[in-house]
């Protein structure tokens, strides 16, 4: 960690970060400055905005999340594909395709790295107490859904625009979906496949990128039909497939078991696991890195759950029953991610690898170790990063669709997705990054925003209105 993050993770003095901030400007200029604000503005400000609403919204629905969670999995069984095309079980699908990524595993085995097995244990509880926040903009995704080219189509850019009767709000988060899916849902990804196949010691990066295109051209120009059947049938077997590896490997190495889950819940609450942090806020770095892979890994908040619940035809049901029940089925998503990240971060306490590695090479290694085979880990891990690159791809690109009404731009901007992949393999630095960043703060702003501003309309919805 740099010294300028310490600092700011370990003053809470506002007179002091400002001080710091001034000697930063001094030195680097208004960019470096900037900069150090930036990357710290998740901890100042997202965190306790995303906490806050999810703690908001668990009361006043009355804990869904925990008390109605059985509920909606009897929903999504039941469930039948709707005349739309997209039924409850494909949306679902579709958004832990767009939250699994090539970085969410090795996003988990870092927040191990950085914070430490009390990591694991926030990850998954603040990911359950975010589960709420899905379901509200499901809710109101649905409530709020317009009929285009005779097509339900819902999203949070559009209870922005209805709700909040902001049509500038509106374009702004239309403006950074569409950012955040040609870099974290685009560029990163790419990069990510293809850096795990150079860790795997394969060079990968012109074929490599083709493995990608070839299947996401037809699924995104295939409509939604088709990316409704490819989600739906790959999802759950990549997701199950995954979650077999990871078990096989904790089995094999059960001896260790034990003690990591006495580890996990004894460095939650420790302040010694908080070596550095800032006294009182987020126990520091296992705090820090728990909520952030939690929050995260989940995209809980982005609003990207009332496209594709939005898009589910309510057929003989009243708009606010169906609204009910589509927020109802949107808690499952998360839920099931953050299980699969603990799962990964389970295996990495069990295997021990060299926890100074990068990312990607952690979860090689861990692999290796679990199997008790020098190369298991360069054939697993480059297979399920392409498995998740593939989902989150396309699943980021029908997203963003939904930032255009003409069919003509829908289509211009497929062109311009596809024909964007390659810069993925080929990109260096942190400019990507930066700017997914960027869209992605902007996006959560604008949606928690228009969250607490239709509280009232959440709440009826789920008739707790006062």
């Amino acid at each position: 960690m740099r010294e300028e993050d310490k600092f700011l993770l370990s003053h809470l003095d506002f007179a002091g970060c400002m001080a710091y901030l001034l000697d930063i400007f001094w030195r680097t200029g208004p960019l470096g400055a900037m900069e150090i604000l930036l990357r710290n503005a998740v901890i100042w400000v997202i965190f306790p905005l995303l906490l806050g609403t999810s703690i908001y919204f668990t009361f006043r629905l009355h804990f869904p999340q925990f008390c109605r969670i059985g509920g909606a999995f009897k929903m999504i069984v039941r469930s039948q594909t709707s005349t739309g095309q997209m039924g409850s079980f494909a949306a679902v699908a579709t958004i832990i395709g767009g939250n699994l990524g090539a970085g969410t595993i090795a996003g988990s085995a870092m927040a191990v790295s950085m914070g430490g097995a009390g990591a694991i244990f926030w990850m998954v509880a603040v990911a359950i107490l975010g589960s709420v926040i899905k379901l509200a903009s499901a809710a109101l995704g649905v409530f709020y859904q317009e009929k285009f080219h005779d097509q339900c189509v819902g999203g949070a850019m559009i209870y922005i625009r209805k709700g909040l009767n902001s049509p500038f709000l509106g374009f702004c988060y239309c403006l950074c979906l569409v950012g955040a899916s040609l870099t974290v849902g685009n560029l990163v990804q790419v990069h990510a496949f293809t850096a795990s196949f150079t860790h795997a010691g394969v060079f990968v990066r012109f074929w490599g990128v083709l493995l990608l295109m070839l299947p996401a051209v037809p699924i995104l120009f295939g409509g939604l039909k088709r990316l409704s059947i490819f989600m739906s049938a790959s999802v759950p077997v990549i997701g199950i497939a995954y979650i077999v590896f990871c078990i096989v490997g904790i089995v094999f190495l059960r001896d260790n078991l034990g003690p990591v889950i006495r580890n996990i819940f004894c460095d939650a609450f420790s302040w010694n696991a908080a070596g550095g942090g800032a006294t009182g806020f987020f126990f520091a770095r296992t705090l820090q890195a728990g909520i952030s892979r939690g929050l995260f890994a989940t995209d809980i908040g982005l609003g990207l759950v009332a496209i594709a619940h939005g898009r589910i035809e309510r057929e003989n049901l009243s708009i606010a029953e169906h609204a009910r029940r589509q927020g109802l089925i949107a808690l499952i998503a998360p839920i099931l991610v953050a299980i699969l990240c603990a799962m990964t971060g389970i295996l990495v306490l069990c295997a021990a690898p060299n926890l100074g590695s990068n990312a990607t090479q952690i979860c090689i290694d861990t692999f290796s170790r679990a199997f008790s085979a020098p190369r298991a880990g360069y054939l697993i891990i480059p297979f399920v990063v392409y498995c998740f690159a593939l989902t989150t791809i396309t699943a980021w690109a029908w997203f963003a669709e939904h930032a255009f009404k003409d069919p003509r731009w829908i289509t211009a901007f497929r062109i311009f997705f596809i024909a964007a992949m390659p810069m993925g393999a080929l990109v260096h630095g942190t400019l990507p990054w930066q700017i997914a960043d960027v869209c992605i703060d902007g996006l959560l702003l604008t949606n928690l925003f228009a969250l607490l501003r239709l509280r009232s309309r959440v709440a009826a919805i789920y008739n707790y209105a006062q």
